[in-house]
């Protein structure tokens, strides 16, 4: 079963089915006209237009306002970068950003299920539901479930939004919930669309690993054009993108090296004077080639006077061979099977299609009036494997089963044993094979309008909603699973049968005897009774209705107060169904029932600049809103901005911002999942049943904001130089969040009585059960700086004969803490903690460097790209050899807590082939981490031995594609 589960995910996939639905959304597109462009339009990106001398507007103000003369920071990327990098997705240029934290990707997809293609925005390390997702300024719907994957529910997917269409990101790091609304407490991710594109543009990209995967196919086509004599504007498009994913961990010789974390417990934990098992040696060890050592692939005696005994297919034995191991937690090193069961099968990036069309249409009813239509569809589908099931808790088999092997029911007679513990990884059963439908409709209409005397009026009505569906197919039935182990022989045919059957218990109806004894030993008919499809279907809806206003009040001293005000209503509905087996919690990793429930949203905000001299002013807005759910809260910001000469600029802003919980937090069902943790209390690490779900108790979030910054942009020769510096302070009480279940379990060993609630163990005191539920925090707090230096430098400044521009621009955040604080008062530091450790979100560096240094010319242009991670710790709620405070007596000490500094570099180039007027044909091409720089082997996370939200762990990849433009 578990071979030809494989087949069936490796050779058809869901090609067939994707393509025709991508084939019936083109030729929509094309019906209206549509089309993706391969470039947006030169705006901001690493040639920001301060470097061009052409003002942009920038959005960190509802305000409309050009340059960068905002008292809040906004970050700007732009089309032209977009396309240089050859993403398949705006995230992908935004994850490179450092204030972002890339824990939604493709290749932090891994064993989990939920969510799988999604890619969303995190910045600051608060988690992507606390960054708000805008296009044009105004609302998506929804696109990801609640799930254990590092994607939040009720987050905005970026793979929905046409990255071709992109003219550029504005990102707005710094508090903004009084100016855009609630989700805003990190910052806003504002998508500037091009509707303005004239003509029409194509592209065509392909691009592989150096170890022969992770192909990719990247189709776009888009248009745009005027009618009824330039009163409307048209621009529509799609675009079709295959990422064909990567093998497992053991198709990178650096994760087949499984490094993992070995347990060294006390002699006697009664008597931790006598030392540890391996003397001198820390609670932790980080080694290579481990394996599972309480569970092998043949199934193996874990207690008992015949402990370390394993079972071959035909009937006989052998002794375990358990390497280096000391007794206690799952992991041995060496010796064991041939792999370790826990980095098996699923992709180290997960594959994905999907198709998105747009269509925007605008027309001018009068010279005031302009009325508009847009809408959007996308279809993304994703597969994974999942994890085999893992019997580490062993399943007790009594002396009368029917498959036991003769030579063991003599030795159990020998000893008396009426029964004995086997634990089994079941590998000849399968992974689970994941598989992931996401549809994303959305539909704007509204209108701008000049009402007079200088002021102007925007409304709109947005409908969205988001179609989404997984399936895990093999999938093992927990109670099926006990029925069928548990075989006795029939005295009335003399074969093997279910003892629930015998006994004429009605729920064991069909049961097919299981034999446990052996890899390979378990019958088709067996493996069907205990397999089943989880299946889940969710349906997000969101209503926004909004009109605002923006003009100048009244003239002052020093020049006109500028005002906008307005009000919203939104309201997000979740609805969905799930097979009975999930929600019944009986599948070994399930979804859970479906959600139901909805929250509705009124908000109204006014927002003015104060002038109070021709290089002053003042900025503050305040917004009132009210939730169904949990009643009213305000929020408010207050900016200011001196200019005291024209190359420095001084900014600084403070508001309070909020965030209520989302459907997903408040409703979410339980879903079932298994972990690894090391239990503080006995030192042995197990793997448990974990619970997540959502809580109908949140409240809101508030946060407390600062930031304060320079800009500088001195004249210095022919160049032109910005730089800014800005410090931010984010404060965040109630913080909604799951503490993580490795975490509840320390707190409570900790002291933290309220959290020993969460933890259920069984009656041999091991740990069975951690519910790991929504919960407001006391505290989430981080503070650091953003810098961000651009150069541009005209070659001619040297020879009249050298043409083009060299240019220079580097993005740094340095991060001096991202602290969580929970009920209990204790606290956790990830600023530098460069892992990702099982069970526990990823910290971020202390500082991510991120460098462009670009030529441009005609025909030619190049760029080199670096990017640099500071050296940091694995987890900072450990203590390594290095550390001040190590004592390898302490059950936090390990054996290595250390990761050094690491850097990628990467390179882009194009060709113009031919050029006539505004038609031309370019080819490109990209290499990234050129290299081949393999991530640090050594700190184990949920996706195998390193963490691959902050490094590259596919390896060298080229890409090369082909634009033109007519």
């Amino acid at each position: 079963m578990g071979e030809r589960t494989m087949r069936k995910h490796s050779t058809g996939r869901f090609r067939t089915r994707l393509m025709h639905s991508g084939a019936r959304a083109l030729a929509a597109g094309l019906a209206l006209g549509c089309a993706f462009p391969a470039v947006a339009q030169d705006q901001a990106g690493d040639d920001a237009s301060p470097l061009a001398g052409e003002p942009i507007v920038v959005t960190g103000s509802r305000i409309a306002r050009s340059g960068f003369d905002s008292p809040t920071p906004v970050t700007v990327v732009g089309g032209e970068q977009i396309a240089r990098q050859g993403a398949s997705n705006v995230a992908e240029v935004l994850n490179e950003i450092p204030a972002f934290r890339p824990q939604s990707t493709p290749a932090t997809t891994a064993i989990f299920m939920n969510n799988i293609g999604a890619s969303t925005a995190d910045l600051r390390g608060l988690g992507a539901n606390r960054t708000l997702v805008l296009i044009d300024g105004r609302r998506v719907v929804p696109a990801t479930v609640a799930g254990s994957s590092f994607a939040p529910a009720g987050a905005v997917d970026l793979n929905m939004v046409p990255t071709s269409l992109i003219e550029r990101v504005d990102v707005v790091t710094g508090g903004a919930s009084a100016a855009y609304g609630s989700d805003a407490v990190a910052g806003v991710v504002n998508l500037i669309l091009d509707t303005d594109l004239e003509g029409i543009r194509a592209s065509a990209q392909w691009g592989i690993a150096d170890e022969g995967d992770d192909e990719e196919w990247i189709l776009s086509l888009a248009g745009g054009t005027s009618f009824a004599g330039g009163l409307g504007r048209i621009v529509a498009g799609v675009e079709y993108v295959d990422d064909q994913g990567t093998g497992d961990c053991y198709s990178r010789d650096w994760c087949a090296l499984s490094y993992n974390t070995v347990s060294n417990p006390f002699i006697d934990p009664a008597r931790p004077q006598l030392g540890r098992v391996s003397q001198g040696d820390p609670a932790t060890l980080i080694l290579p080639h481990t394996r599972v050592a309480t569970a092998t692939f043949n199934g193996q005696i874990i207690g008992g006077p015949l402990r370390g005994t394993e079972f071959n297919p035909d009937g006989t034995t052998f002794q375990h061979d358990y390497g280096t191991y000391f007794g206690a937690g799952i992991f041995q090193s060496g010796g064991g099977d041939e792999q370790l069961a826990f980095y098996q099968w699923f992709p180290i990036s997960s594959p994905s299609e999907r198709i998105n069309s747009f269509a925007h249409a605008e027309y001018d009813v009068s010279d005031s009036v302009t009325l508009f239509l847009e809408g959007s569809y996308g279809r993304v589908e994703g597969s994974t494997l999942g994890a085999q099931r893992r019997d580490l808790a062993p399943r007790i088999i009594r002396r009368d089963n029917a498959f036991l092997p003769a030579s063991v029911a003599a030795r159990m007679d020998a000893f008396g044993l009426p029964v004995i513990p086997v634990a089994r990884i079941w590998n000849d059963i399968g992974p689970q094979v994941g598989h992931v439908e996401r549809e994303t409709y959305r539909a704007v209409t509204g209108a701008r309008a000049e009402l007079g005397a200088g002021w102007d009026l925007d409304a709109y009505y947005q409908f969205g909603r988001t179609n989404y569906s997984q399936t895990g197919e093999n999938t093992t039935i927990n109670s099926r699973m006990a029925f069928a182990i548990d075989a006795v022989i029939d005295p009335a045919t003399d074969s093997p049968v279910c003892r629930a059957v015998l006994q004429g218990n009605a729920a064991a109806a069909g049961c097919q005897p299981l034999n446990i004894f052996g890899h390979g030993s378990p019958s088709p008919a067996a493996i069907d009774y205990v397999t089943g499809t989880a299946f889940q279907s969710t349906e997000m809806t969101q209503h926004v209705a909004s009109v605002a206003v923006q003009g100048d009040l009244l003239d002052l001293w020093a020049g006109p107060l500028a005002i906008a005000t307005g009000v919203e209503f939104r309201k997000d509905i979740a609805s969905g169904t799930a097979d009975a087996i999930s929600q019944a919690l009986d599948f070994y990793t399930g979804p859970g029932a479906g959600i139901d429930g909805e929250v509705e949203v009124w908000e109204g905000f006014v927002e003015a600049i104060l002038p109070l001299s021709d290089n002053a002013e003042l900025n503050g807005a305040v917004r009132l809103t009210d939730y169904s759910t949990s009643g009213s809260v305000t929020t408010w910001k207050v900016g200011a901005d001196w200019a005291p000469t024209d190359w420095l600029r001084l900014r600084a802003t403070r508001s309070r911002d909020i965030r209520a919980p989302n459907i997903f937090e408040l409703f979410g069902p339980p879903q079932s999942s298994f972990q690894s943790i090391l239990d503080p209390q006995t030192g042995a690490q197990v793997l448990s049943s974990v619970l997540l779900g959502g809580n109908p108790d949140l409240q809101p979030e508030r946060a407390d904001t600062w930031t304060a910054g320079v800009v500088l942009q001195p004249e210095i020769g022919t160049g032109s130089l910005r730089l800014s510096v800005d410090y931010y302070d984010i404060e965040l009480d109630g913080a909604v969040s799951t503490l993580g279940a490795q975490v509840i379990v320390d707190r409570c060993f900790g002291g933290a009585t309220d959290l020993c609630g969460f933890v259920t163990r069984g009656a041999d005191n091991t740990i069975t059960q951690v519910r790991n539920f929504n919960l407001n925090l006391n505290t989430l707090i981080t503070r650091g700086w953003d810098m961000e230096a651009a150069y541009s430098l005209p070659l001619s400044t040297f020879s009249e004969d050298m043409g083009g521009t060299l240019s220079l621009r580097v993005l740094t955040t340095i991060v001096d803490d991202l602290i969580t604080v929970d009920s209990s008062g204790a606290s956790v530091d990830r600023a530098g903690m460069n892992g990702s450790p099982v069970s526990q979100p990823s910290g971020v560096p202390r500082y991510i460097a991120n460098g462009y240094l670009t030529y441009s010319s005609d025909p030619f242009e190049a760029q080199v790209q670096v990017r640099h991670i500071a050296e940091g710790r694995y987890n900072t709620s450990l203590i390594g050899p290095d550390e001040d405070g190590y004592d390898p007596a302490l059950p936090n000490s390990i054996s290595d807590n250390h990761i050094g500094a690491w850097t990628y570099v990467n390179l882009n180039a194009s060709y113009n082939l031919w050029r006539d007027g505004d038609r031309e044909v370019d080819v490109f091409g990209v290499i990234n981490n050129l290299f081949d720089k393999d991530p640090p082997v050594d700190a184990p996370s949920s996706f195998g031995p390193t963490n691959n939200v902050l490094y590259d762990v596919v390896g060298r990849t080229y890409k090369v594609g082909v634009r033109v433009r007519y």
